[in-house]
């Protein structure tokens, strides 16, 4: 039997995050997905991670470190000032953090509490917005350049949903990603124009994209004229290619999540309703430069927190490599939530120096320790 040993995870709230880079969420070829039960990604490595790296990340996704650690206590302070989102946004980074990011049903929680003490009820500006010049294409997520070939009028971001890109002999248009058209590949293993490849089958963005990297390399790009010539050749319709966009995401470069959308919303109404707002714990889009109160947030900071962990392995995992392989994981998941600027991770000893403990419970080898 393998042996069980226990750890604590060490963690403290270092200073209020400003803003995060952009992280590279794409799954691309040479990368393997692991996904739970329900279809939810665990985690996604590129293909020289060690197997056990990989193991060891869902080890600590399952029992529950990543979550805890994640959810990161912020205290939110409503402006009852009425600005627009931008100036909203400004004032945030001035006197605290940042517009409120919620994340967590804590945070929810506490924001409720402070529109409680000031008897709000009304709707207030919070971190959320799209962006809609946010534009890459797939392979690689590489940043649209200056060469576009948008008809006319687009992108329009119509009904609040468009997202992805479709091509065809007359130029480009934004539509939502769920729509189903055939589709162009590309394939570095060809060369010149053999490495587009028209799929005639209709799917959606997404199936297209899951297809391409499976089949060729991922959906094509149309970087210059010369390529893009290439790929409209091919069309005689709409058709999918490698052009997307970032969905709605908060200020901190993160996902949107936790909250949910009023039903119908978004829906960009009016043509411009790029910003969130939160009215009865729902969030809906509407103009940034409507006037309205705000929500901001500071991070806790000073707050300390010991989580106990148990690891089952046939290494040792008080092996120096061992132990840096499973901090630099929860360091790396901290990381791409935008908060590595406020979370400090690091084992914690025991007296005698050893981080993780053996001692035997029935025939299992159960180890204490602090991370």
């Amino acid at each position: 039997m393998r042996p069980e040993t226990s750890s604590r995870c060490h963690y403290s709230d270092r200073s209020p995050e400003r803003r995060s880079n952009n992280e590279d969420r794409s799954v691309t070829k040479g990368h393997y997905r692991y996904q739970g039960a329900k279809g939810q990604v665990l985690g996604e490595f590129p293909e020289n991670t060690s197997v056990m790296e990989q193991h060891l990340f869902i080890l600590l996704f399952l029992i529950g470190v990543i979550p805890l650690i994640l959810s990161v206590p912020r205290k939110y302070y409503l402006i009852q000032q009425e600005r627009s989102w931008s100036d909203a946004q400004a004032y945030c980074r001035a006197m605290h953090s940042d517009l409120a990011i919620i994340k967590s049903d804590d945070n929810m929680a506490r924001l409720q509490n402070e529109a409680q003490r000031q008897q709000f009820s009304s709707s207030a500006w919070i971190g959320l917005y799209s962006d809609i010049n946010s534009w890459h294409w797939s392979l690689g997520n590489e940043a649209v350049g200056s060469m576009t070939n948008w008809h006319a009028e687009e992108p329009n971001n119509n009904y609040g949903h468009e997202e992805c890109g479709v091509v065809s002999m007359v130029g480009w248009w934004d539509v939502s990603c769920r729509h189903a058209y055939p589709f162009v590949c590309f394939d570095d293993s060809e060369t010149g124009n053999q490495r587009y490849i028209y799929i005639s089958n209709s799917m959606t963005w997404h199936e297209a994209q899951v297809y391409c990297r499976q089949y060729h390399t991922d959906l094509a790009s149309a970087r210059d004229t010369n390529e893009n010539s290439v790929i409209e050749r091919l069309t005689s319709g709409w058709t999918w290619f490698g052009l997307f966009r970032d969905s709605w995401k908060w200020v901190d470069q993160t996902n949107f999540s936790t909250i949910s959308w009023m039903p119908g919303e978004p829906d960009n109404a009016l043509g411009n309703e790029n910003c969130g707002y939160l009215n009865n714990s729902q969030a809906f889009d509407a103009p940034c430069s409507d006037l309205k109160p705000f929500f901001c947030y500071s991070a806790i900071t000073g707050k300390e927190q010991i989580v106990k962990l148990k690891v089952q392995a046939n290494q040792d995992v008080n092996d120096p490599a061992v132990k840096m392989t499973i901090l630099e994981q929860i360091k790396q998941k901290v990381k791409n939530h935008g908060m590595a600027k406020n979370i400090t991770v690091k084992w914690r000893k025991h007296p005698d120096g050893m981080v993780f403990h053996k001692k035997k419970e029935n025939t299992t080898t159960v180890g204490k320790g602090e991370l």
